[in-house]
């Protein structure tokens, strides 16, 4: 799999993450579902710069 669609599957991946954590928050889900999905996406995004980052280097 190439970058390209390493990039749009993590996208994706954040995207679903975002909207789980936000239906999560507007339950009133506990505390702790709440951080444990914060730093699931917080993962995902990191993961999703540094792919990028890594594409653009080698773009250049």
């Amino acid at each position: 799999m190439d970058n390209s669609c390493l990039l749009d599957e993590l996208k994706s991946q954040i995207e679903d993450k975002r909207r789980k954590l936000n239906q999560l928050i507007l339950r009133n889900a506990n505390k702790e579902d709440i951080l444990k999905f914060s730093v699931e996406l917080d993962k995902l995004i990191d993961k999703y710069y540094i792919f990028e980052l890594n594409k653009n280097r080698a773009d250049h």
